[in-house]
């Protein structure tokens, strides 16, 4: 709530109260992680400290960047919120039933899971994956035809979908609207679920199995079409906020977040219900999201910090030596770097942004949604590929079996055609300077 008071009334006090309480709230997350937890989000902290020492910062100034990724760790804490409502009425529900009566045909059932992800995946994030796999672990699908459903559902929405950090602090960083930037995300998205269905689309086999008679047949397809109109619904809502208001899209999603559930609640007069998903919601917030808190304002401080190191120099002379080459180039050494990095353990949203700074300066001549693309593809890829990232780590360990295997033995294909298509995308965007 404090962010959103923050970015509506930029007033010096309340951005200095801000910059408080973020630092109060990674001290209260950081007590509650583990040893690995605290070993790599207290070495964020605590070196990017030292560089604003080195570098003659003082008091609030030590913790300058802490605030700099809060946007998306509030849409990361909100975005379970919107499931309430589907939860509720049973919309979710009915989705699984729909894919219990298909877990007989292997093709089928992961044409069901990948659309099913597909769905959740714009508004929950990474949530989707949990909920998802909650539901579909007792199907008949092998845990490699699991792993391709998950990625071919998940992976399009980190290229175009608002409510994830990838999109949200490119389009912040670059300025660019996101209606500006919908149709080139929407578009590679629709290439990258053909793409998935084409590589790995199991074969046609065993009956459907019908569950239920044909006036509860009804009611689950007007069930699952209201989820899809409620997802086309809310990025609408979006779109057309940002046109008519001028604010962040990463804010709107914010409030859109607390503001649709709780409007279902006073619309469907569901009190009672609207409090037990609210005690569930704090409990979840508070012992399972520690973690993120204490990553986003670790990293959002080092990140800060890192750009008034010899580090970033480096990093501008490599990137505007190959922009001067060609695009492509320049598009393989930030896929390279920003993979490499991910590797290491070192997140995207500490190295996305320094690459940002570097591209929208007037030393790189590349078309601003090309570099915003070349951002977001890169975040996508090293984010499913890198066995320390999130993406591949939930997915492992949802099909039990080694990231490394299930992104470069299971998947390799995949990310591979995926990354000849984007060469291709980022070569006509620069071409025609969109």
């Amino acid at each position: 709530m404090l962010y959103i008071l923050q970015e509506i009334i930029p007033a010096e006090p309340l951005i200095t109260l801000f910059t408080i309480v973020c630092i109060v709230v990674f001290f209260l997350a950081f007590y509650q992680l583990n040893k690995n937890g605290k070993i790599f989000t207290g070495s964020l902290f605590v070196i990017g400290v030292s560089i604003h020492i080195v570098y003659g910062n003082t008091w609030l100034d030590l913790f300058e960047g802490i605030t700099q990724n809060l946007a998306l760790l509030s849409i990361i804490l909100l975005a379970p919120l919107i499931s309430i409502p589907l939860k509720q009425e049973g919309i979710i529900h009915t989705v699984i039933t729909k894919l219990e009566e298909l877990q007989s045909n292997e093709r089928k059932t992961f044409y069901g899971v990948s659309s099913f992800m597909m769905i959740l995946a714009p508004i929950l994030n990474m949530g989707a994956i949990r909920i998802v796999h909650g539901f579909v672990n007792e199907l008949k699908l092998t845990p490699k035809i699991l792993s391709h459903a998950y990625y071919v559902g998940f992976t399009p929405a980190i290229i175009w979908s608002p409510f994830f950090a990838s999109v949200g602090i490119v389009l912040y960083m670059t300025e660019i609207a996101y209606m500006s930037y919908m149709l080139v995300g929407i578009l590679f998205a629709f290439m990258q679920v053909t793409l998935g269905i084409l590589l790995f689309r199991p074969k046609d086999n065993g009956d459907v199995l019908l569950i239920g008679d044909k006036k509860a047949d009804s009611k689950d397809r007007r069930n699952i079409y209201l989820l899809v109109g409620f997802v086309i619904c809310l990025v609408s809502l979006l779109i057309f906020l940002e046109a008519i208001t001028q604010q962040p899209m990463l804010l709107l999603v914010c409030v859109t977040c607390l503001f649709i559930p709780f409007l279902w609640m006073i619309i469907r007069n569901k009190w009672s219900e609207m409090r037990e998903e609210m005690t569930i919601y704090k409990r979840q917030v508070t012992n399972h999201s520690n973690m993120e808190m204490g990553l986003f304002l670790s990293a959002g401080l080092f990140g800060n910090a890192l750009i008034h190191t010899p580090i970033v120099s480096m990093l501008r002379t490599a990137i505007i030596w190959s922009s001067k080459a060609t695009v492509l180039l320049l598009f393989l050494f930030i896929i390279c770097f920003v993979t490499l990095m991910a590797v290491m353990g070192i997140h995207q949203i500490i190295v996305i942004p320094l690459i940002l700074t570097i591209l929208s300066s007037p030393d790189v001549n590349v078309s601003l949604l090309a570099a915003a693309f070349m951002c977001i593809f890169s975040w996508m890829l090293s984010a499913s590929i890198s066995p320390l990232n999130a993406l591949n780590i939930i997915i492992s360990q949802c099909v039990r079996t080694n990231g490394l295997r299930v992104a470069f033995a299971w998947n390799r294909n995949y990310f591979l055609g995926l990354t000849g298509l984007a060469f291709v995308y980022v070569y006509l965007l620069d071409f025609i300077g969109i």
